[in-house]
């Protein structure tokens, strides 16, 4: 009996509790529509003042019947074709701080935009899938790049650990920006439709934020590598026209060169000299601390931008022949030695300079020791 009644009770304090908070909530629910309908505090704001006049009038003050009753929509259209269509930005007086704080209405954003969308984006695809479709055909032209000779048994040091690290530092900094900034802009037209917009949008987000830290990280390593690799990369105009004119010699005749070729010589200077004007040009986006003004913002995204396709489509180009163009060329970077045979091919003349400090392979000298010991006699 006792039970029943605790029961009893608990079910009547559940009751009691479920009505007080059905009356709290209708309360609220009605509280809150009292609100919306009544009229809000009002604030002194001279632009919001003149939007609500655009959006509230429906006749205008003026004496011709004809424009009568003109909708707020039209009255709004109106305002931005006359904004639009003037010389330059309305600019007026404000107490906000900051560049392009008067201006009404700042049209260089959508100029922007529009750039961006109908030429940047479209060219941009033109100028890296011809790339893409020009290394295709040479491969399919030239096929693998053997070295003639064949292997040797002896290697030469090219770079040292403190130019391979760099060359990586640069390399993977370069690849990660590359991938994040075709994501940025391509990822719209491409991705968008595949991955959805939530997906889209957290890639995105994840994408501008990397693409904004690894930045400097790429420009401070691209200067260490200035340094470290500019001795031999100065112009001989005599010998890099040669080469030039016997097309590396790719198809035929034998094109001498030094250290680097004229190859390597143009990129390293496109990388180098291009990719401080991308880096220069990314940080004025990435710290828009020095008054710099809309003007000044789409111009450093047009320079930034256009830039970068045209480095990021000649990497192709340096990515191929370096990894599986051309036979002994990556190792070269991964292990800082080359081939002779290599060296005499495809840089002889830089080979007569360093021939006396060819050394075999360190499994032909383990090899050479294992034939000493075979042929030694048992009792010596």
């Amino acid at each position: 009996m006792l039970s029943v009644t605790k029961n009893q009770h608990t079910v009547g304090l559940l009751v009691l509790l479920a009505m007080v908070v059905a009356v709290f909530s209708f309360e609220t629910i009605a509280y809150a529509q009292q609100e919306t309908t009544s009229e809000a505090i009002p604030v002194p704001s001279p632009g919001t003042d003149l939007w609500r006049s655009i959006r509230d009038r429906t006749q205008p003050d003026i004496t011709d019947p004809s424009l009568r009753n003109v909708s707020p929509r039209k009255l709004a259209k109106d305002l931005w074709v006359e904004v639009n269509s003037a010389d330059g930005d309305i600019v007026g007086q404000t107490q906000v701080l900051g560049p392009d704080a008067g201006a009404l209405i700042n049209t260089l954003g959508e100029q922007w935009r529009q750039f961006r969308m109908n030429q940047l984006v479209p060219v941009a695809g033109y100028v890296l899938g011809g790339m893409l479709i020009i290394i295709a055909l040479f491969r399919i032209i030239r096929g693998k790049i053997r070295i003639k000779a064949g292997r040797s048994e002896k290697r030469v040091k090219r770079f040292s650990l403190y130019q391979r690290t760099t060359h990586w530092t640069v390399a993977i900094t370069f690849i990660t920006l590359g991938l994040t900034g075709c994501i940025l802009i391509f990822g719209r037209s491409v991705l968008l439709p595949l991955l959805g917009g939530d997906v889209f949008g957290n890639l995105a987000f994840a994408a501008k934020r990397i693409h904004d830290f690894v930045g400097p990280v790429f420009g401070i390593a691209l200067v260490v590598q200035f340094i470290l690799f500019i001795k031999g990369n100065m112009l001989k105009p005599k010998e890099d026209l040669m080469w030039i004119l016997k097309g590396g010699g790719m198809f035929g005749s034998h094109a001498s060169s030094h250290r680097y070729n004229a190859g390597e010589k143009t990129w390293f200077w496109l990388a180098m000299l291009g990719g401080l004007i991308v880096v220069a040009s990314g940080l004025v986006l990435d710290f828009p601390l020095f008054g710099q003004d809309r003007a000044d913002m789409s111009l450093a995204h047009i320079v930034h931008s256009s830039g970068a396709i045209l480095i990021l489509a000649a990497s192709f180009g340096h990515i191929y022949m370096g990894t599986i163009a051309m036979e002994g060329a990556f190792e070269v970077m991964a292990t800082g030695y080359c081939d002779a045979n290599w060296a005499k091919e495809h840089h002889d003349l830089w080979y007569e300079d360093v021939a006396d400090r060819v050394e075999p392979y360190p499994d032909a000298k383990d090899e050479h020791k294992s034939d000493v010991v075979a042929q030694t006699p048992s009792g010596a």
